[in-house]
């Protein structure tokens, strides 16, 4: 008897031990995603959106580490689409970056991703194709440690901007240099502006250092959103501990947050945990995640307001019940201030030796409050000191009047591919050099953020590079394939602030490398300007991409001359930089009491001269030449005084004064004095 049940333990025994040897299979979790156009309505206003699941944000994703992720997307739009996991660390061909790392999702086709969860925390997902993301189609992802328990006080908050317009339109009026956002918005910058403001050094330093004025966002959205809504209510009870998950899904909007109850306890940043530490308000960057812990007051319902970093809007996060208690404001930023008065500040750097050491850089004073000095990981992050280092070099380089962001003053092209030597430590200096945050997001990969916590630099996947800045990452080169690297402004990385991260020896799947070209497809933009007025008429009609410019200009008038005379000027440019052009083209005209048509070829440049003056000069095939000068002054947001100077050899001087009062976003009242022609009344068209 003793020996059977002996032999029954051992038994027991045995299996116990296979069991716990033996890996339980990954539980698989699956969804169903239909991205389809669906009418949104935010406040009075809708549009038709492009939704997942019939909502905008889609439906928040929620695994547990370990799980295996099968997700059915379906497109029932009529132009492909595609879905890209941000933060996610991801198999290469699962990435969901249209010609790159996978083919787009045809219309009214399915296509299933399917990962391991190798992570936890707080990530998001979005279309990574065209501007769809501006459209609608982001979500969130909420993925569970390992026997981590989720309670009634979690909660997700997907941060968004709105606007009625299509995007498509957005980004030809960028492209046009309009200024109408940044009227439409109340942040346009002026003379009057400048010396209400006190800031006239300001004003005209910025103009004799050749910057254009200081914007934070380039676009006036009509709404904030969290969750889709402008005010989000959330039930808790007092006393009760919150866990908030905030996901900046924004196209162009940096968030500030502030809490009316008190101070706000940072846990993670990027789905990473950090050390805790509390802050009444941070700035967090477009495509960041943040968890963060508040405690909800004893009585009333208090605010934690998500301010748009332009100070143009806000949405409200209401937690709790009972008396209303709101958020301060936040105060708005001073651009004036921010491009004139610079100052030298402390940013982490690497010194030539590659050791850490303290670099000083000149940045604006801008209403820079992210958390990043204070984030700090919770296990070493430090790559083993014997690894070899490879340091790459990059530039963030812009033209807002171009509308054209750059890395190292180039466009996406296969040429400019980033090599990676696997195995290495991938060092990144980002290097600003515009006026303007880029929120830089790296694809498939966690990088050190080199803050000055040494071997405990925490881990990030997006980082924002302030205006005149320089920051430093590094990670370890340890996947394969072709992964994106770009800005996360939504236009700025349509316009060209993108670059592909390729590991040596990588061979891409032939069916995408067969239509890899689209992804450096630079796509032409065009429009036009018509100023008709009671004495002459001028204007132009422009087409672009990125470097190319075919511009047809013309002049006509008709007082106090004895024939009406006009002249016509086609050129094709090639943009160098934003101070830089070269052309070359014809000049046809007609004047003269005998008028006859005479048309000459041209080749010359456009420089930008400082305190902004724009010039032209060119030589023509009859041996002459001409010069041009001339200087758009804004003196309030809508009333421009416009002076252009010419010397041409054949018919020497020539001028105009222009006043010109902007009634709306195309249309403008004119007043002009020309030298040939006269005074005269009309209005400005732009289109």
């Amino acid at each position: 008897m003793e020996h059977d049940i002996s032999s029954a333990s051992h038994l027991f025994l045995i299996l116990v031990w296979l069991m716990l040897a033996t890996p339980l299979s990954a539980k698989t979790v699956k969804y169903d995603l239909t991205v389809a156009k669906t009418k949104i309505y935010v406040g009075n206003e809708s549009r038709a959106e492009i939704t997942i699941n019939g909502t905008s944000p889609g439906p928040v994703l929620k695994f547990v580490e370990g799980d295996d992720a099968l997700i059915h997307v379906h497109n029932e739009l009529s132009v492909p689409t595609s879905i890209h996991w941000h933060g996610m660390l991801v198999p290469n061909d699962m990435d969901g970056v249209p010609y790159l790392t996978n083919l787009p999702i045809p219309p009214h086709e399915s296509y299933t991703y399917k990962f391991l969860i190798r992570q936890s925390g707080t990530y998001w997902y979005h279309s990574h194709f065209g501007l769809q993301e501006q459209e609608g189609v982001i979500g969130a992802i909420v993925i569970a440690k390992k026997n981590e328990k989720i309670d009634d006080g979690d909660h997700v908050i997907v941060l968004s901007d709105w606007t009625h317009e299509c995007p498509s339109e957005i980004m030809r009026t960028l492209k046009r240099g309009s200024d109408w956002y940044s009227i439409e918005k109340g942040t346009a910058q002026s003379l009057v502006g400048a010396i209400r403001a006190g800031r006239l050094w300001d004003y005209f330093r910025r103009e004799l250092l050749r910057m254009p004025p200081m914007d934070i966002s380039d676009v006036a959205y009509d709404a904030f959103l969290a969750n889709g809504r402008r005010v989000l209510r959330i039930a808790a009870r007092p006393g009760q501990t919150m866990h908030l998950r905030f996901v900046n899904a924004a196209s162009m909007t940096y968030f500030n947050l502030q809490f009316a109850g008190g101070r706000m306890k940072i846990v993670a940043a990027d789905g990473q945990d950090v050390e805790p530490f509390d802050r009444q308000s941070f700035l967090m960057a477009v495509g960041e995640t943040y968890d963060v812990l508040i405690r909800v007051p004893a009585k009333g319902a208090y605010e934690l307001r998500a301010t748009a970093q332009d100070g143009t809007g806000f949405a409200s996060i209401w937690i709790g019940q009972g008396s209303l208690h709101t958020a301060p404001n936040m105060p708005t930023p001073d651009l004036y201030r921010a491009m004139g008065n610079l100052t030298w500040r402390r940013v982490f750097a690497l010194t030539p030796q590659g050791t850490m050491g303290m670099n000083m850089t000149l940045m604006p004073m801008t209403e820079h409050k992210e958390p990043y000095d204070e984030l700090r990981s919770l296990h070493p992050t430090n790559f083993a000191s014997s690894t070899q280092v490879q340091t790459i070099r990059l530039t963030l380089d812009g033209d807002m009047k171009r509308y054209v962001w750059l890395m190292n003053n180039h466009q996406l092209s296969p040429r400019d591919e980033i090599k990676i030597k696997k195995g290495y430590i991938a060092r990144v200096m980002l290097i600003n050099r515009t006026m303007m945050h880029h929120p830089m997001h790296l694809h498939g990969h966690f990088f050190r953020v080199l803050n000055g916590q040494g071997d405990y630099d925490p881990l990030k996947h997006t980082i924002d590079v302030p205006p005149m800045s320089t920051v430093v990452i590094e990670f370890q080169a340890d996947a394969t394939g072709d992964w994106f690297f770009h800005c996360h402004f939504l236009y700025h990385m349509e316009s060209g602030m993108m670059r592909v991260v390729h590991y040596e020896g990588y061979q891409p799947d032939p069916k995408v490398e067969a239509v890899r070209s689209q992804l450096y497809h630079d796509p032409w933009y065009a429009w036009g300007e018509a100023n008709v007025l009671s004495q002459m008429t001028d204007g132009f009609l422009t087409t672009s991409n990125t470097r190319n410019i075919l511009t047809a200009e013309w002049e006509a008038g008709w007082n106090n001359v004895p024939n009406t005379e006009w002249e016509s000027i086609l050129t094709y440019g090639r943009y160098v930089n934003r101070f830089l052009t070269v052309f070359t083209g014809a000049d046809i005209l007609r004047m003269g009491e005998n008028p006859s048509q005479i048309g000459r070829g041209i080749a010359g440049l456009s420089y930008l001269l400082p305190l902004n003056f724009e010039s032209r000069a060119w030589v023509d095939s009859q041996g002459g030449a001409r010069f041009y000068l001339d200087k758009s002054i804004t003196l309030t947001p809508r009333l421009a005084l416009m002076l252009e100077g010419e010397y041409d050899t054949h018919d020497l001087w020539y001028g105009k004064v222009r006043m010109d009062y902007l009634l709306s976003k195309s249309f403008s009242g004119e007043v002009e004095w020309a030298s040939d022609y006269e005074w005269g009344a009309g209005f400005g068209w732009r289109f």
